[in-house]
């Protein structure tokens, strides 16, 4: 296990209910030149996910996960996207059910675990919309699916990718983004749902030996008041993989989403694809 400071001065787990979670809130969409069209991908209960998908002729292929309430149209997702266009790896972003683009009832039955909802959409994603290959990327609560994704797909999820990777979810969350929207709450906190996601997950993620065996690369802020940097040097320690690696920034915070964060990021994922392709 390496752990590394980052100090720029410029610088199958079974389903449960199909449910909606709750509507994010409206944010402007930024469309890159090159990025592929909005399209949906049909989710069970008339629901659609949103996505776009960029096309490579390089593999592995990447996908973006967001974090909690987030969507598809944040910095990160869309340097990853830059990267993938400049590089030809194949690349797909997309919304979880009732976030972003996504279409559906925005309302969130009590019980039914938003969570659960999220991670089938990123299997979903996984299974129709790519193939081959992929890397993952995680945004803090969408380090806790791809996480998860990589422990039921091992032949499929080539590495990993977590930026402030979130594995409990005991205290309110934050947008993983900047909010861009007029029309937002002055506050970027939202209470996490008690029952937000089922305990079978919670086992498997806080269990002192994870069986996630693919390199892994976590990125984590130490400033972050969300998710402490701990988080990521104790979950180092719980993955079974022999080839992890913890980014450390001194001045990072949560979102890690300035432009010196965003340099980390696709140094980290050039890394990890140019492990990758001397494996394949």
């Amino acid at each position: 296990m390496l752990i590394q400071k980052w100090m720029a001065s410029t610088c199958q787990l079974l389903p449960r209910s199909l449910a909606v979670p709750v509507q994010s809130k409206t944010r402007t969409t930024f469309t890159m030149p090159g990025a592929g069209q909005l399209q949906y991908l049909d989710r069970p209960g008339g629901h659609k996910i949103s996505y776009r998908k960029t096309e490579g002729l390089k593999s592995p292929g990447v996908i973006f996960l967001p974090g909690f309430m987030s969507n598809m149209n944040g910095g990160k997702a869309l340097a990853v996207e830059r990267y993938c266009q400049h590089h030809g790896h194949s690349y797909v972003r997309f919304d979880y059910q009732g976030c972003g683009e996504s279409i559906g009832d925005p309302e969130l039955a009590a019980g039914t675990g938003a969570f659960d909802v999220w991670k089938m959409d990123a299997q979903a994603v996984l299974d129709q919309l790519t193939s081959g290959p992929q890397i993952l990327v995680g945004s803090s609560m969408g380090g806790a699916i791809m996480l998860l994704l990589a422990i039921e797909n091992p032949t499929r999820v080539q590495a990993l990718l977590g930026v402030s990777t979130a594995v409990t979810f005991d205290k309110p969350l934050t947008y993983t983004e900047d909010n861009v929207s007029t029309q937002a709450p002055t506050t970027n906190e939202y209470v996490t749902p008690k029952d937000f996601w089922d305990k079978k997950y919670q086992r498997c993620l806080m269990s002192d030996s994870i069986p996630v065996t693919q390199p892994v690369c976590l990125i984590h802020g130490m400033q972050d008041d969300t998710i402490s940097y701990m988080t990521s040097v104790d979950l180092s320690k719980r993955l079974q993989s022999k080839h992890v690696d913890v980014v450390l920034r001194k001045e990072g915070q949560h979102r890690m989403s300035k432009r010196e964060d965003l340099a980390l990021l696709v140094q980290c994922l050039g890394n990890l694809l140019s492990l990758s392709n001397s494996k394949l």
